[in-house]
């Protein structure tokens, strides 16, 4: 019995590597297909950069508060108990 499980695994397994050879080959077509121009896209992205001028620093990210105002307590501090 246990002969007739090991085959079965063994066709399935047959059956799964097929189909990942066969979709590997399926992205490398793509792959090959679209990298020249995805690569001659890029370079031409990077020419135009050239051109400008550097950019300023932009102040994403930074955090600043806001003037006047101090944060609020949500709660009153609690006493040590002794």
């Amino acid at each position: 019995m246990e002969g007739n499980k090991s085959i079965h695994r063994s066709d399935e397994q047959r059956n799964l590597y097929k189909a990942l050879v066969k979709d590997y080959e399926s992205d490398k077509i793509i792959l090959d297909t679209y990298r020249d121009v995805v690569t001659l896209k890029r370079r031409h992205d990077d020419d135009a950069d050239k051109d400008e001028e550097p950019s300023v620093g932009s102040d994403r990210g930074s955090k600043r508060r806001r003037e006047g105002k101090e944060p609020e307590l949500t709660s009153a501090p609690k006493e040590k108990a002794t």
